[in-house]
Parts: structure tokens; sequence; C-alpha cells
């Protein structure tokens, strides 16, 4: 999670959502996405996220602060800054993708599955490190994607592939997800089709100590699935219906980031709330 100030200086501007999107060139679902702090901003869209907000960039991403006063004091050109791996990961850190080219990776599963998935900067970052051959097998790799959060189990990984200069493709919200409908996937290692479950989304944030487990079911799911601690993998579905997985028999797992996210979903609710009544009063 990352955080800014988007939502706090969108809301004294008066804007709505889609109203800070057109400013910005970009669309309503990439504002509740970074918004919510569940995506970094590409350096460029934070650019003219700021500018459309009438605000300077280190406002709109406090902790981006320092870390950009420390590469005009240490690099001569944005190249320069570009090369040195400690100031980007802070960047990052800070909510900003400091990526030039556009991202996806190619995957292939033992039991068949196989696809393309577009994913950002610092994912890219991320999996690479997590591609590390010395790392731990027994952990997932966890990483978000599009509208979803994935876990991949290294073990069945057969293939995989970091590309640049990928199509990105806008993700709209879906009639379901709009109507509080969403799925867990599951890929099994002997299977090319998933496995599909309805499930409640989460609450609270897994942070809050007082929060049930109920409430942060999903966000756990990942949690234990990275950390790499257990042998099986447990939720309860929309009816009621506990499901288990052996740890070493899942290939790879999504769920929607609205309903692992509770921050993005509160966003989202509000952007299709403005939209709502904007429409209706025209």
């Amino acid at each position: 999670m990352t955080e800014n100030r988007i939502l706090e200086l969108r809301k004294r501007k008066g804007l709505t959502q889609r109203e800070l999107a057109q400013k910005a060139g970009t669309s309503q679902q990439q504002i509740q996405r970074i918004e919510a702090g569940v995506q970094a901003a590409r350096f460029d869209l934070a650019a003219r996220l700021a500018a459309a907000l009438s605000e300077p960039l280190e406002r709109v991403f406090p902790a981006a602060g320092e870390p950009l006063k420390e590469a005009r004091r240490r690099h001569r050109t944005s190249t320069d800054a570009l090369r040195d791996g400690q100031l980007l990961d802070q960047l990052e850190e800070a909510g900003l993708d400091m990526e030039g080219e556009q991202w996806s990776v190619r995957y292939r599963l033992r039991g068949g599955a196989q696809g393309v998935l577009a994913i950002s900067g610092p994912e890219q970052n991320r999996l690479w490190r997590l591609l590390d051959p010395h790392n731990d097998e027994d952990a997932f790799m966890v990483f978000d994607a599009g509208d979803q959060r994935y876990a991949i189990n290294p073990l069945h990984l057969t293939f995989c592939h970091l590309c640049f200069d990928a199509p990105f493709d806008e993700i709209e919200r879906t009639e379901d997800q709009a109507d509080g409908v969403y799925e867990a996937h599951f890929w099994l290692a002997d299977s090319a089709e998933p496995l599909t479950f309805r499930v409640e989304p989460d609450t609270a944030s897994i942070d809050d100590d007082e929060a049930a487990d109920a409430a942060c079911q999903l966000q756990d799911l990942f949690y234990y699935a990275e950390s790499g601690t257990e042998t099986r993998l447990k939720f309860t579905d929309e009816d009621g219906e506990k499901a288990f997985f052996r740890v070493k028999d899942v290939a790879m797992f999504s769920v929607s980031l609205e309903a692992v996210e509770p921050t993005l979903r509160a966003a989202a609710d509000e952007g299709f709330e403005e939209n709502e009544q904007g429409d209706a009063a025209k």
C-alpha cells in the first residue's frame, strides 16, 4: 500500500474521480487504484495529476519529497537517476512508478494453464527478485495484475517471461463487481481450468489488530501463501461453506483486487455513485 493525498486534494478542489481523470488524461479506474494506494502512479501520470490538482508533486505524494530532492542533488540527468536502484526503490515506496516501459508477464503452469498479464514497473521489479533461483520455493509469488491479485506457486511455474512495451488495456469495473459479486479462482497443478468460488469481500485491513478473521480472510489467504508457512490454504465462500487446498497442489490462484482491498472497493463504490448522480442530473 502506498500513501498519497489525491483523495484529500480532489475533495478540496470539488472534483469527482471522473473529472480528475479527464483533467489528467487517464481513466477513472486508474484514479481509484492510485487514490486507494494499491497501485503506484507512473511518473508522467503523477505529474499530470499534480498539475490537474494545481499542487506540487511533493504535496500530492508527500513521501516522494526527500527522494526527489536527493535525485536532483546526486544526479545530473534523469537517465542517471533511473540507474540508481536504491533511489528507484524509495520512489516506488512513495507511490511513484519510475519505469519507462510498460510491462507484462507471460507464464505457463504445469497443468497447462498459460496467459499474459499486464503488470506495473514496481510489480515487474518484485517478480524479478522473487524469481531468483535461490529463493524459497515453498512461498507463493504474490503480485497485482490488472484488476486481480495473483499468487503463483513457483513449484508449478514451468515458464515465465517478463516483457516490456506490452499494450495496457484500461480495466473497467464489471457489472458483477458493481453488484458486489466477487470470485476466487484456483488452478490446481494437474489442470488448465480453474475452480471458481464466489466470495465475500474483505471489510477490514489485515493490519487492524481488532479485525475479526472473517473480515480479512482474503488478505490472510495471500499472506499465508506468500509466507510459505502453511501446508493448506483455506477460506469460506459466499454461502458460508469452507474450502481447503493442499498448498503443494495449488499452481496459482487469483481474487479481484476490489475484494481484497477495502480501500479500493470504497473508492470504486464512490466513483460508481458519482457517475450515477452525474448521469441522473443530465
